[in-house]
């Protein structure tokens, strides 16, 4: 953090550790505004939106949520814009690349359900505008998983390792998750879009390896989770933010939430696919899953941010189609090897 950011933050009593130097702020009660690079908004070299230099929702919910904690300026209002970007960056067509793809769908939900605190600039408002007609008007398909989960736990990575855990442990479920009625449970949703047809040239957000860490069919209501094992990230507000609204406007609206542009859910069996495609549920919800012990949330996330961040993410003007909420689990380790996790 530089020490023109420093001030500005701190004139509106808001204490961060470490704000990233690439988001340019400016401030003009009772105005905020938030400039990311362009590399950050999906342009050439792309960083993921989870990078602290791209996870624009994070760091608007945070500090919204600590002006309104320390109530220095409980009014603020959060502008975004993008360095030097132009409305001829974007034609109205299927976005140049799939984080350029994320980017303009985050901008337009997040401009849509916190609209009496947050805005776009002028240019990235019109952009919004040309992304939301290109949304109406097109049919799109979605990606089936087509292949099992990677099933060598003992070599995976902590976090796959952790999901496993969460997966295959009924008592982890119950009392962690919480969950008492669960019909599914599974691994690595795909959050993939294509326009028309499924093709390399087709996609409208990342595919590959972009996909939710696990997923539970509760009742009438989708669980979704983003996952950290020692891994602490404020970009875990922005995953959960995107993944929650494309399992909405995917697999409940069928519609991208506008009733014109319309989504077909191909069909697939593996990782309970058919399950979630047949779904009947009413509501979403995102759950931030972290370890609170060792290196568990990040420091600009403590408690009371976390709670404060959750009462404004739930007030989302989506009439409780989407909410949210913070877990935290326990991860220890094991004499013989590898971890447990408990409450």
């Amino acid at each position: 953090m530089n020490p023109e950011q420093r001030r500005i933050l701190t004139s509106i009593g808001v204490t961060l550790r470490d704000f990233p130097e690439s988001i340019e702020l400016a401030y003009t009660a009772p105005k905020l505004t938030m400039t990311l690079t362009q590399y950050a908004a999906g342009f050439s070299n792309p960083i993921n939106m989870q990078d602290t230099r791209a996870c624009f929702e994070a760091w608007c919910l945070i500090i919204k949520a600590k002006t309104e904690e320390q109530k220095k300026e409980p009014k603020l209002e959060i502008v975004l814009d993008v360095k030097d970007i132009k409305e001829a960056d974007y034609d109205g067509k299927l976005p140049k690349n799939g984080h350029w793809g994320r980017f303009l769908y985050r901008i337009l939900k997040f401009s849509e359900q916190y609209k009496y605190w947050f805005e776009l600039s002028s240019t990235l408002g019109k952009i919004k505008d040309k992304f939301q007609n290109y949304l109406d008007s097109h049919t799109f398909v979605t990606s089936a998983p087509d292949k099992k989960p990677k099933e060598d736990i003992a070599n995976s990575n902590l976090e796959s390792y952790v999901e496993y855990l969460f997966c295959d442990s009924i008592s982890a479920q119950k009392d962690i998750l919480n969950l008492h009625s669960v019909t599914t449970i599974d691994r690595q949703l795909p959050v993939s879009l294509f326009e028309g047809s499924k093709s390399s040239t087709t996609g409208v957000f990342t595919g590959g390896k972009s996909a939710i860490d696990f997923w539970a069919l509760n009742g009438d209501t989708i669980n979704v989770y983003e996952l950290k094992s020692d891994n602490p990230m404020v970009g875990i507000i922005t995953e959960i933010f995107f993944y929650s609204n494309y399992v909405h406007d995917v697999f409940i609206s069928k519609s991208l939430d506008h009733g014109k542009g319309s989504v077909e859910i191909e069909d697939g069996t593996y990782r309970s696919y058919d399950k979630i495609k047949g779904n009947k549920g009413k509501q979403v919800k995102g759950i931030m899953l972290s370890n609170s012990n060792r290196k568990g949330w990040h420091s600009s996330l403590d408690k009371p941010t976390r709670n404060k961040v959750k009462e404004i993410m739930n007030e989302n003007d989506m009439s409780e189609a989407i909410q949210y909420e913070f877990l935290g689990y326990q991860l220890n380790p094991l004499k013989i090897g590898g971890y447990y996790i408990s409450k």
